[in-house]
C-alpha cells in the first residue's frame, strides 16, 4: 500500500481505540501514525525515509517486507517504546504497527508474519498503487468520516 492509506488506515484504527489509550490525544495520533508508516523503513525510496533521511541506511540492509513486516519488529519496537518512555506510547506504536501490517497482507505482496522463521505469506487482491487500493483508500476515507460523526 502506499503511505497515504497507511497513515488514512493507521488514523481510522486510531479513531477507533484512542479512548483505550489514556494518553494525549495528539500525542497518540502522532505515535499511532508514526506506527503506521514505520514499517517501510525497509524501503529506501518509502515516504518515511525520504522524510526521515538517516533511517534511509535500513532501506539497504534490510530485504523490504521482510522483518520490518513481521510480528516480531511489531512487538520488538513498541516493546522498547514500553520500557523507555512508558507502556500506552508503546501501546500506541503498536496499534500503528498492526494497522500497517493487516492492510499490507491484503496487497499481492503480503506479509510474511512470521519472518524469518517461516516462509508462509498472506496475501491479498489488491495491486499496490492500483484502482483497488484507491478505492480501499476511498472507503477507510468514508470510515473516518463516519466515525467522525
Amino acid at each position: 500500500m502506499r503511505y497515504y492509506t497507511h497513515l488514512a488506515f493507521g488514523f481510522l484504527v486510531g479513531l477507533l481505540t484512542y479512548k483505550l489509550v489514556p494518553i494525549n490525544t495528539y500525542i497518540f495520533f502522532f505515535i499511532v501514525l508514526l506506527g503506521a508508516l514505520l514499517p517501510d523503513v525497509d524501503c529506501p525510496n518509502s515516504k518515511f525515509n525520504q522524510k526521515v533521511k538517516i533511517t534511509k541506511i535500513i532501506g539497504y540492509l534490510f530485504k523490504h517486507r521482510g522483518i520490518f513486516h513481521s510480528i516480531f519488529l511489531a512487538i520488538l519496537l513498541p516493546g522498547i517504546i514500553w520500557l523507555v518512555i512508558g507502556p500506552l506510547y508503546g501501546v500506541a506504536l503498536f496499534i500503528g504497527y498492526m494497522s500497517h501490517l493487516l492492510i499490507d497482507g491484503l496487497t499481492l505482496a503480503g506479509v510474511n508474519f512470521l519472518h524469518p522463521l517461516t516462509t508462509l505469506r498472506i496475501h491479498g487482491f489488491i495491486k499496490t498503487g492500483g484502482f483497488l487500493e484507491k478505492a480501499v483508500f476511498v472507503l477507510i476515507v468514508v470510515g473516518i468520516g463516519f466515525t467522525l460523526i
